[in-house]
């Protein structure tokens, strides 16, 4: 058993997008995030091993990033290129599925401004109100309504 723990706060979660433009933009203009500047660039290692040991990804691997704030949480957005990057995101029941969960204020509202993006597909709610939202970027997003 440990004594104590070493892992203060999470500092980011991140998640890989088919498409890193259109992804920043469905979290700044529709989701209302604040794009993160001085956290953005190219990951790339021409001619190295560094993407296998460094990400545990093909050699050949690049990648594209950028950091997006809402509230107090950062969130990482990811595009990968490479060979033997799969292209199926991987659904809700798939090892790997995960989302992005948004608290909303007023969900009429939020479903209103979601249907209005091209590829947004807006699922029931469940019985606490919450609601799956498929985007056309690969990333999943639940909104759990704030009362």
């Amino acid at each position: 058993m440990f004594t104590s723990n070493p892992f203060a706060a999470v500092n980011h979660v991140g998640f890989v997008v088919t498409d890193l433009v259109a992804a920043g933009v469905l979290l700044v203009d529709t989701l209302g995030f604040e794009r993160i500047v001085e956290r953005r660039g190219h990951i790339a290692f021409p001619g190295t091993d560094a993407p296998r040991r460094l990400f545990g990804v093909d050699p050949e691997a690049t990648a594209e990033f950028a950091f997006f704030r809402l509230g107090d949480a950062a969130v990482e957005l990811l595009q990968w290129h490479g060979p033997s990057r799969s292209a199926t995101p991987a659904g809700n029941s798939d090892l790997a599925g995960r989302h992005l969960a948004v608290t909303v204020d007023d969900m009429d509202a939020a479903l209103e401004r979601l249907g209005t993006v091209d590829g947004v597909e807006v699922r029931e709610p469940n019985e606490r109100g919450y609601v799956y939202v498929k985007t056309p970027v690969g990333l999943e997003i639940q909104l759990i309504p704030s009362s």
